[in-house]
Parts: C-alpha cells; structure tokens; sequence
C-alpha cells in the first residue's frame, strides 16, 4: 500500500467519527450519487434558508470564457457532478454544517479556485455559505473578477477596524457571500495569530452552516497550523502529476487528524501516470 492511503487511513483511525469518514475524491471520472436533502435550515444571517437580506455589497461574476467556475460555465458537466458528490458526502459527515479548510501543500494547486467551487456548489443548494480569504499573503480570489476587491475587506475585520458583516459581499448568480481581501495587510502573520480570527470564524459559524476557509498553502509559512485549530476539518488540494510527492507527504503530517479528504485537481481516475504518481 503507497504512503498515500496509508496517511489515509492513519488520519481516519486518529479522528473520532460519527459517520463515515470522507473519502479521496478524484476531480473527473467518478460516478455521482444522489443527492441527499437539506434536513434543516439555517436561521442565521438569512433569516430563512436560501434568502439574504438586503445591505450586503454585490460583486457580478465576469462573463468571460476564461471564467473557470464550473456551477456558471458547465453546470452539468461533470467537474460540477464531481463537487456535488463532495458535497453530499460533507453533508452526511457534517449534518449541522462544518467550518472547512481548503489548504494545498504548496502554491499553484488550484486551492482558490476549488474553494470558489465548493462554496458556489453549497450555496446552490440553499444552504448560507461563505467563503473566507485566508490567504492574506497572496490573494487570489480578486483575479476571478479581473479587478481590486472594495474595501473594507477581511483583513479590517481581522484587525478589529470593522464589523465581519462590513467585509460582505454577495455573488448574486451564485447565491454566495464571500468574504475577500481588499489590501494586502503589513503584518500578515500578526493577523492571523491575533483574536480578530477566532471572532470572525465566531460570528460566521453563527450565521452560516457552511464556511469555507481558503487557507494559505500549507508551506513554507505557518499561517496553515494558526488556522487549522479552528477549522471542523481540512481538505487537501494536489495537483495529479504536479504536486511533488514530498510536499505532499509532509502536508499529511501536518493536517493529521484534521484532514477528512484530498480532492484531485486535474486527475482522471484511469490516468496510469497518475496511479504511478501515487505510488
């Protein structure tokens, strides 16, 4: 058995479970499965399921064909099929909603775009979603819509200069709040080690069931081990036939326990390089 599963498994055996554990999702060529429900709804910043109150500021996705967010370009396709699989299997491991933590092991793994995905998949459903930038460093999110973000943006909330629900913007197509990073803050490592964090994620889990935290890669900086604490469970981003297998190696020693699944980017589940890769 390739170190891989046994990091695996060795992750799912030191977690305690209520449910099944999250399995390894592959980014095309799995079988999806019925989707299951939403029991409950969420009496938070909505109100009601699905509904958002006027006052949050608006951003308008770009209708452009490099626009890579598959639930606006190819909502029937099967990497928009893949996220719905993922979502279900995070619904029955989190029935009450989850804190989640997108991370990579390193740069250009696609972290930023798979979170704008998954929470543009949860939010589709009804359920209050939002996707926090946590990647202070080196914000990416802004490229989606080809411009600055308005401020204020999140990294005023972390530094106590504005209230979270001030740093709120609202993606209409996509029913999705998101909270991004408008400036580039001096002192990124004291914002994420300071208390602004723990009250931001706070307030969120109060009034969203899902928040989806796109974290910095797990290295070479330690904002990942600040955030990791206050997230339900992690979600490890690898590049097939990129990601160097060190990297990746030593991203699964450092989630541990917390890590609940790795999701494939541009992998194909019969790609034999691929299985090699593994090995």
């Amino acid at each position: 058995m390739s170190w891989f599963y046994e990091a695996l498994l060795r992750a799912e055996k030191e977690r305690p479970k209520s449910i099944e554990s999250l399995p390894s999702i592959a980014a095309e060529g799995s079988q999806s499965k019925p989707e299951v429900p939403s029991s409950e709804s969420f009496s938070g910043i909505h109100g009601e399921a699905g509904k958002s109150p006027n006052g949050f500021r608006h951003l308008t996705l770009p209708r452009s064909e490099a626009c890579r967010l598959v639930f606006q370009t190819d909502p029937h396709g099967v990497p928009a099929e893949q996220f719905r699989l993922l979502r279900q299997t995070l619904r029955q491991e989190f029935p009450a909603g989850a804190v989640l933590m997108i991370t990579s092991p390193g740069a250009g793994d696609g972290k930023t775009l798979t979170s704008l995905n998954l929470s543009a998949c949860l939010a589709s459903s009804g359920d209050a979603t939002l996707l926090v930038e946590a990647d202070v460093r080196r914000p990416t999110a802004r490229n989606i819509w080809g411009g600055a973000i308005e401020p204020p943006g999140i990294e005023d909330a972390w530094a106590g200069k504005v209230e979270p629900r001030k740093t709120i913007h609202l993606i209409d197509e996509l029913s999705l709040h998101t909270a991004l990073v408008a400036r580039i803050p001096d002192n990124p490592s004291q914002l994420i080690n300071g208390s602004g964090v723990k009250q931001f994620l706070a307030w969120a889990r109060e009034n969203f069931r899902w928040v989806v935290i796109d974290a910095p890669p797990v290295l070479p900086a330690a904002d990942v081990a600040e955030l990791l604490p206050l997230a339900d469970g992690a979600l490890l981003v690898i590049r097939a036939q990129r990601t160097p297998r060190e990297l990746s190696r030593r991203a699964f020693e450092m989630l541990g326990a917390r890590l609940h699944g790795v999701i494939f980017n541009a992998a194909t589940v019969d790609s034999n390089p691929y299985y090699g890769y593994l090995g």
